[in-house]
């Protein structure tokens, strides 16, 4: 597809049957962007579907938030993570998507979340005594242990230490098929190929997990109240089937931390790209805390260290496509949307959008120090609408109080030459290599 009959542009040139797949498979990123330069809603498509770039606030806005009943998950996303997440809260739909979210939302109301401070800073604490000796670290790898923890100890009430690595290797394995060479999409579902095969070892490797952490918590369920308990019991009494209690698990504990670690790791990068804003930062940490662990009372005071890791989840956004599809036929920005059609929304555009942002490709936490007119929709590092991330205000907690818990004790410098990073794009958009950096004590 090149030009529509009116003449104006509809959407980037590709080939005979396979479409657009090939541009796609080899840089995601960099064709996205040329989509944009053809306009808020562009057509592309992908082994033999329609699929179309939207990326302008209010077209988003209407699918995340206003008119969000006409637009599904749909049966492209389920493709893509029913066999990792089977039929949990970001994958389901309608009724049962109500009742899971029902279920759950009171593990993250406002009150419960502020509890697991303590549990935050305690494990970037062990963290921090942990960087001796200016070592060389993988920085991606270090946050993935931190919000592993986290997340085992607030949300499933155990610690899983011992399992940070096995999560690691099987988080590797599952994003082994955004390494797949494009042909692989056209290949029928029912042909294996090395990277499926590899992903199934990785999902087996959770799944372990998992029951590993049922077995713990099993016959003492009764009386606690963390997400781990909520649903055992609710399994217990009938309420929702074995495989609704695995799904869920692996939905949090895959979702749960690795995007928070992802925006703690670009952070990190940022900050060490950019010396005089981590010295401002630093200088923020040592005024509000004086030496101390932060905590709760600290967290309004910390104003730089928000906008630090709200300018690094604009700039490097760990979630950086939203996918939904047209249950019915409609029209967006002007353009006619066929149902069917498969809408993706990358937060890696809108949010390096000139339109919304003064030199987007500079890392500038100043930004978010007054008010903006931008539109709401510029920025949706978590979604939107009813299907917002259910543990955005857990997100956001965690990072600020890990960010602020690391700075008080250590500088992070780059162990490499620096520039742009090159990323991955599978459920996340995750570094192609180990971000290493030097811890260095302050």
């Amino acid at each position: 597809m090149a030009e529509s009959d009116a003449g104006g542009l509809e959407g980037p040139d590709g080939w005979p049957v396979v479409g657009n797949t090939f541009q796609f498979a080899r840089d995601p990123f960099s064709f996205y962007e040329r989509c944009a330069d053809m306009g808020d809603v562009v057509p592309y498509e992908i082994a033999g579907r329609t699929f179309y770039l939207v990326s302008h606030p209010e077209a988003i806005e209407r699918v995340l938030s206003t008119e969000h009943g006409t637009f599904e998950k749909g049966s492209f996303q389920r493709e893509q993570l029913s066999g990792i997440l089977g039929e949990g809260l970001l994958t389901s739909e309608g009724e049962r998507w109500r009742e899971q979210r029902q279920r759950i939302q009171p593990t993250f109301g406002p009150e419960k979340i502020d509890s697991y401070v303590g549990i935050m800073t305690d494990c970037a604490t062990d963290a921090a005594e942990r960087w001796r000796g200016e070592q060389r670290i993988a920085v991606d790898d270090e946050m993935r242990r931190i919000t592993v923890q986290i997340l085992a100890r607030s949300l499933f009430g155990t610690d899983i230490s011992d399992h940070v690595e096995t999560i690691a290797e099987a988080m590797g394995d599952i994003g082994a098929q955004a390494e797949a060479p494009a042909a692989a999409a056209l290949l029928p579902e029912w042909v294996p190929t090395p990277w499926d095969r590899r992903a199934r070892r990785g999902v087996e490797a959770i799944d372990g997990v998992i029951e590993d952490l049922i077995d713990r918590r099993r016959g003492d369920a009764e009386g606690r109240d963390d997400l781990l308990s909520t649903l055992l019991v609710a399994h217990e009494e009938g309420e929702i089937r074995r495989g609704t209690l695995r799904d869920q698990l692996v939905t949090f504990l895959l979702a749960g931390h690795e995007t928070t670690s992802l925006a703690l790791s670009y952070t990190w990068y940022l900050l060490a790209e950019n010396p005089d804003t981590r010295e401002r930062l630093h200088a923020e940490v040592d005024d509000v805390l004086g030496g101390a662990v932060p905590t709760m009372a600290d967290l309004g005071d910390l104003k730089y260290t928000e906008r630090v890791v709200t300018e690094a989840m604009r700039y490097y956004p760990p979630v950086h496509r939203v996918v939904r599809e047209a249950s019915e036929d409609v029209e967006l920005q002007g353009r006619s949307i066929e149902a069917g059609s498969i809408l993706t929304m990358p937060q890696w555009i809108v949010h390096r959008d000139r339109r919304w942002y003064d030199d987007p490709l500079r890392f500038r936490p100043e930004r978010w120090a007054g008010d903006s007119d931008r539109p709401d929709y510029a920025y949706f590092p978590f979604g939107g609408g009813p299907r917002r991330c259910i543990g955005m205000r857990f997100a956001k907690l965690e990072a600020q109080l890990i960010l602020a818990t690391l700075a008080r004790a250590h500088r992070l410098e780059l162990a490499g030459e620096g520039g742009p990073l090159e990323l991955q794009s599978g459920v996340t958009a995750s570094p192609a290599e180990p971000v290493e950096m030097i811890p260095r004590a302050r």
